[in-house]
């Protein structure tokens, strides 16, 4: 197997382990707010008190690692009416740019997102008890895995420029 092949096929897996994830977490918050929902209404039980948590943690984490998969499908918002305005070399020049200014704040987010999680660590959370480091991880990881995502589009916006 060749080293291109094997990058494809890791590629492949990551890619169908974070879609997994993110659909695991949408069914995780929409199972527990439902189930949540129902026992306020039923006397005999007392309701989920965690559940609130389940589901802004369920959510945080599902924003991450879907914002990765937003980058890799081109669906993120975006303002293009100037750069249509420009030459083709120039607007080459201003995605480029623009890339890597995304780049460098997706690392900025695994930085600082690093340094909260381990801060975190210590601190519980109130209602299941774990530590808070572990909502803020989600920061690090997300920001990993744009800016893997951006990376590659840095990869092939820059290998298309050099074939001209």
């Amino acid at each position: 197997m060749s080293l291109r092949a094997a990058f494809i096929k890791v590629d492949e897996i990551h890619t169908l382990v974070v879609r997994r994830l993110v659909f695991v977490l949408l069914f995780v918050m929409f199972a527990t707010t439902l189930v949540a929902t129902i026992m306020r209404y039923v006397p005999a039980f007392p309701g989920l008190i965690w559940g609130e948590e389940v589901t802004r943690y369920a959510s945080i984490w599902m924003v991450f690692l879907a914002s990765a998969i937003g980058i890799r499908r081109g669906v993120h918002l975006g303002v293009d009416v100037f750069a249509m305005l420009l030459p083709a070399q120039i607007r080459r020049f201003v995605t480029l740019a623009g890339l890597l200014l995304i780049f460098i704040f997706e690392w900025v987010l695994v930085y600082f997102g690093a340094i909260m999680t381990v801060s975190n660590m210590d601190q519980m959370s109130s209602a299941l008890e774990m530590p808070m480091g572990l909502p803020f991880l989600a920061v690090p990881v997300g920001g990993l895995l744009m800016a893997y995502e951006t990376g590659r589009e840095l990869w092939t916006c820059f290998r298309s420029e050099t074939r001209r």
